[in-house]
């Protein structure tokens, strides 16, 4: 293998969009202006590792990593030296883990320049951003991928799609009717979304109140499922209360977004057919004063030990920008084993968005998303809330 020497740059950091325009926000590997398949390779030395899918840390820990991917690993040895001039990050004091990837975010709720960046400094290098008026996700998702905006790499719904005058009509976006609903599908899918949102309840509230409340019919929903798989992309909906669920996985939507009342039916369909739950429970612990908060976090330790695939988010733009790995703990203390919260992270939404290959895990051939924290988050998951080292495709963010 073939070593080059190391550059560091250092970024200007930019609060609004239309300033200075760097690559990384810290430092990146090889001279200003290289693309990920020009730069230098570079070692890093990890105290820890997480193999999140075996469930275990390893100790001590060699990755080398070239352009914007992993391309070995390797016990590392302290007596041994790399070769001169080969550039090190140290990282021997920490644990070492995958980039993290939150399933429910808002990033253009607030100045999306700042909700960016607090978001990748916090560990998550990956999010779904479910939600944004006039596409403003698309176009941070495009900016954050041309260096434009630092911040996590974006998988993006578009608008909000539901009934006139009901939840997710904002600013006048909602719609009517089967046509209607199939020609916003259309619509997005032309300017370049990546999964559909569909709004099929109201919040918690309602939910609890009234759990046959919908503000879509079937044949509405479905006409949204079927215009959705025409063009291949995934369906989320927003559904919380018990006949929204169920009228959602009749359908054959890939996840339910938000936490919520589903009945058993609906639980065993759900885990039958590999539809995951974003359960958000962070946004939602306001209302645990109130009945119909209690009841729903009630209903989602249910959720959690039912063997359905959950998949970790947070709503965040609801909740502070850059706060997400507070979901953790909730998730934890409503019953998950820290080692299943950590895959709710990575390993699981990496499945759903199709990136199996490339999130989620530290292997060769992966995109070198790594983060690093003090201690062991397989015995204590807050550990996640204070992120020392974030590195995105073999860019370094934080140091």
């Amino acid at each position: 293998m073939t070593w080059w020497r190391f550059s560091r740059v250092t970024s200007i950091d930019s609060q609004r969009r239309g300033r200075a325009l760097l690559l990384v926000a810290v430092l990146c590997p090889g001279p200003p202006g290289l693309d990920a398949a020009q730069r230098p390779t570079i070692l890093i030395r990890a105290g820890r590792v997480v193999d999140v899918e075996r469930g275990r840390l390893v100790e001590p820990v060699a990755i080398e990593v070239r352009g914007d991917r992993i391309v070995a690993i390797r016990p590392d040895h302290p007596t041994e030296s790399p070769p001169a001039g080969v550039p090190v990050i140290d990282l021997r004091s920490l644990t070492v883990l995958p980039g993290l990837i939150d399933g429910h975010v808002h990033l253009t709720i607030g100045p999306s320049d700042s909700a960016a960046r607090a978001t990748i400094m916090a560990g998550f290098t990956t999010v779904i951003d479910w939600g944004a008026i006039d596409y403003g996700n698309v176009a941070l998702r495009e900016a954050i991928g041309n260096g434009s905006v630092v911040g996590p790499r974006i998988a993006a719904s578009g608008p909000w799609l539901g009934v006139s005058g009901g939840t997710c009509d904002f600013n006048g976006i909602g719609v009517r009717g089967v046509d209607g609903y199939r020609a916003r599908v259309r619509n997005d899918v032309e300017r370049g979304v990546d999964f559909i949102k569909v709004c099929v309840t109201g919040w918690p509230k309602v939910g609890f109140e009234r759990p046959d409340s919908v503000e879509i019919s079937a044949e509405e929903l479905a006409a949204v499922v079927s215009e959705a798989r025409r063009a291949g992309k995934k369906v989320g909906a927003h559904a919380i209360g018990a006949a929204g669920i169920g009228m959602a996985v009749a359908a054959g939507v890939d996840v339910i977004v938000h936490g919520g009342f589903p009945d058993q039916a609906t639980l065993a369909a759900m885990k039958a057919n590999g539809i995951a739950m974003i359960p958000t429970l962070t946004s939602f612990s306001p209302a645990l004063g109130q009945p119909h908060g209690r009841a729903l976090f009630a209903r989602m330790d249910t959720v959690l030990s039912s063997g359905t695939p959950i998949i970790f988010g947070t709503d965040a733009g609801v909740i502070p920008h850059g706060r997400n790995a507070g979901e953790f703990g909730w998730l934890v203390r409503r019953g998950m084993a820290p080692l299943d919260a950590l895959r709710s992270a990575t390993t699981v939404p990496a499945r759903w968005l199709a990136k199996s290959d490339q999130l989620g895990k530290i292997e060769p051939g992966y995109l070198a998303d790594l983060i690093a924290v003090e201690g062991n988050p397989l015995e204590d998951i807050t550990t996640l809330e204070r992120v020392r080292f974030v590195m995105k495709a073999g860019a370094i963010i934080k140091r």
